[in-house]
């Protein structure tokens, strides 16, 4: 077989041909999938050349490659009055194999972005950047060649603290997607640091990684509480969730029942049982926020408000006056009569912070 660069070569002539003819290039260049005899190390090469010339990101401002284009030729002006060298086979190779140097420019244009990008990267936050996902590889490359499980805690703690100050920004409205996202990706690091501190022995090393670890968690929950109160209700659930798994006291669900009024569209009693319920939370039904008279009567959190014979909600809540929020699908829906109950809305599941029930705590606490 020929060798990679060969390869490559005789795939971009053929491409190339069409194109300095006036052409279209071939379906097969454009989309490697469509290539015949399939090489995939030569796809992979040329998918990556028409990535960079598609990419924005890594597109070259207009100017500057103006002014680049006049020193090349500039360059090249002063070369051409020079005596060519003897044997000067890869200037050769250069001119015959014009595919070639195309070749060979893009493996220089690689290099010579790379260091650029990756740097551009690292300031990266928004997940729905194409470079994000750079970012994230080489966070991975970083964590992999720490020598040490505790210098692959710090790394995640440091890149956990980056991600939860770029989290300010996507704390809104016209971000959902892309806040779910991140919090996915900071609950993932946390995860990696707890496990890694609980499989370390006791020790001094041990100790100064949980002290930062701890503190790592304090700010996070300073952090994401600020949030809530500009969320709406399904990322403050997800902003609890997380929050309940830093170890801060959070609402958790455990079941509701309703037994509505016999009168048609008139009032019904929603009992919910939980913890970390406060005075005065506000009863959600379906996300939405209903009018509703609450008080504790023993280990329940019985609600008044105003039903219609019509629902069958999905998800029973409560919204506590530090904007936390809890959610559970485990509802039982009563008739007005019915003293043995029926379980009307048939969910059995729980959703939100219903599901932390007996969670561990991200913070491992220390051997003694």
């Amino acid at each position: 077989m020929k060798p990679l660069s060969e390869r490559l070569n005789d795939r971009l002539e053929r491409g190339s041909k069409r194109s300095w003819n006036g052409g279209e290039p071939p379906d097969w260049l454009t989309s490697p999938l469509q290539a015949p005899n399939r090489d995939p190390e030569v796809d992979e090469l040329v998918t990556l050349a028409k990535h960079l010339q598609t990419n924005p990101h890594v597109r070259a401002n207009h100017d500057f490659a103006e002014m680049l284009e006049k020193r090349l030729l500039m360059h090249h002006a002063v070369l051409s009055r020079k005596p060519p060298m003897r044997h000067s086979f890869f200037p050769r190779l250069l001119r015959s194999r014009p595919a070639f140097s195309v070749a060979l420019a893009i493996c220089l244009l690689v290099l010579l972005l790379g260091t650029s990008v990756l740097i551009v990267a690292a300031h990266v936050s928004n997940p729905d950047n194409p470079l994000y996902l750079l970012k994230h590889w080489e966070q991975h490359v970083q964590v992999s060649l720490a020598n040490s499980p505790e210098n692959r805690a710090k790394l995640n703690i440091k890149f956990a603290r980056d991600l939860l100050h770029s989290l300010a920004d996507l704390a809104n409205p016209t971000h959902k997607e892309t806040y779910y996202q991140a919090i996915a990706d900071l609950d993932q690091l946390v995860s990696g640091v707890a496990s890694t501190i609980q499989a370390l022995p006791a020790g001094p090393d041990r100790e100064r990684l949980l002290n930062d670890f701890t503190s790592f968690n304090v700010e996070a929950r300073h952090t994401l509480r600020g949030f809530l109160p500009q969320l709406d209700v399904p990322e403050r659930v997800i902003t609890t969730d997380e929050l309940g798994r830093l170890g801060d006291h959070v609402p958790h669900l455990l079941s509701t029942e309703i037994v509505p009024s016999a009168h048609p569209n008139g009032q019904a009693i929603v009992s919910i049982s939980g913890d970390n319920i406060q005075p005065g939370a506000q009863l959600l039904v379906d996300g939405q926020i209903m009018q509703a008279q609450g008080s504790f009567q023993g280990n329940l959190y019985v609600l008044t408000t105003n039903w219609s014979d019509s629902w069958h909600p999905q998800y029973i809540g409560i919204l506590n006056p530090d904007d936390t929020v809890a959610q559970t699908t485990m509802i039982t829906l009563k008739g007005p009569n019915d003293g043995n109950g029926s379980s009307g809305a048939g969910n059995s599941g729980q959703h939100g912070n219903g599901n932390n029930k007996g969670k561990p705590d991200k913070t491992p606490t220390p051997h003694h």
